[in-house]
């Protein structure tokens, strides 16, 4: 009985490992990194996909402008066929572990972008903290550029993106775990950066933000009106803000913003009470002005603050999106039957009130 277990045992072994197979691991000269992905919208039928990557090549020379890059295209039936398509373009394996920035074109954000967001989703070697956004007008051709000032493969998009260097207000950083959310949260809808490059410099501008319904661009937003979206959904530390008091121009440095709103249903319909408190320098104004009249210009400033963020929300309302995140507060204040229905009237009929209060921390002058 023994001897039977044993030879059953050993037979068993002899079988398993036939059945494996060699070593899958690639040694780090035998990959290529991908540090920047291009999806684009042909206007081929059969291949209406056109996937651009950047590759890093690694080099010893860490000097600005010495870093090295191959770029590969293909014009493609799907997103994931193509990617293996482009295998036999290039000698070493294709990885993404390294992919920090993905763009989408024009063309490809107009039209839809679910099924392109759901592939980086579902792909294993991916990271959800990949910064996604639109590369205006062609995404291919702003992974292409190679800044002047650029260290590393990639590195200085990536930047913008990152925490690590510079830090702008006017910049939206969105990252994919948080984009595959908004495709599918009801209440809540997507918000896309906007990449655009300066030819003549090759030096890149990411300071407007796209605003989409669950699968295409409805709304774009100015540099303004993304800074003030920004401090409405993040409330940013670091941002400025302009006005004025008798035709004398003001600069403001907002040092902490904190904003809290209500959904008020009444009878006469639903109202949004928003409370907006920022704690503010004066960085520029004429001499002693502030002095004068301290009070008459903060009570200016917060009207002047309160109209504008009204006709921001106003604007994003009559573009039927929502950012924000309205409907998923009154998801969960009030319940609806059929959301998908009742929601979309409901948000266009509600009117906000907006109340901001300026509390005046320094105005670098002394009297």
């Amino acid at each position: 009985m023994k001897r039977k277990l044993v030879f059953s045992m050993l037979a068993f072994s002899l079988i398993a490992c036939s059945l494996l197979s060699g070593c899958g691991f690639k040694d780090i000269d035998k990959r290529y990194f991908v540090v920047a992905m291009a999806i684009d919208k042909t206007e081929n039928e059969e291949k209406p996909y056109r996937i651009t990557l950047k590759f890093g090549v690694p080099s010893i020379e860490i000097d600005a402008g010495k870093s090295k890059t191959q770029v590969e295209k293909i014009d493609t039936a799907s997103i994931a066929e193509g990617v293996r398509m482009l295998k036999a373009q290039v000698d070493k394996e294709i990885d993404f572990g390294h992919c920090n920035v993905f763009l989408l074109g024009d063309s490809l954000s107009q039209d839809n972008i679910r099924e392109a967001v759901h592939w980086m989703s579902r792909r294993r070697d991916i990271q959800n903290i990949a910064a996604i956004g639109i590369g205006s007008p062609i995404a291919g051709d702003i992974i292409k550029e190679q800044p002047a000032v650029e260290r590393f493969p990639g590195n200085s998009l990536y930047l913008f993106f990152s925490t690590d260097a510079t830090e702008s207000s006017y910049t939206f950083v969105e990252l994919l775990t948080d984009l595959t959310r908004r495709l599918d949260e009801k209440g809540l809808d997507p918000i896309l950066p906007i990449v655009e490059i300066d030819k003549e410099d090759i030096t890149y501008n990411i300071n407007k933000v796209a605003l989409l319904n669950k699968e295409k661009v409805v709304l774009t937003l100015e540099p303004e009106d993304t800074q003030l979206l920004n401090q409405l959904m993040f409330k940013l530390n670091r941002s400025n803000l302009y006005g004025s008091f008798r035709n004398d121009p003001y600069v403001i440095s907002i040092h902490e913003t904190k904003m809290k709103y209500k959904i008020q249903k009444n009878e006469q319909g639903t109202n949004i009470d928003m409370s907006i408190k920022l704690a503010v320098t004066f960085e520029e104004m004429p001499t002693n002005a502030y002095f004068d009249h301290p009070e008459e210009i903060t009570q200016q400033l917060e009207t002047a603050y309160s109209k504008a963020v009204t006709k921001l929300l106003e604007k994003i309302q009559e573009a039927g999106v929502d950012p924000i995140g309205f409907g998923l507060r009154y998801r969960a204040k009030y319940q609806l039957e059929n959301f998908d229905r009742e929601w979309p009237a409901i948000y266009q009929s509600m009117n906000f009130n907006v109340k901001t209060k300026i509390e005046v921390r320094g105005t670098g002058l002394l009297k």
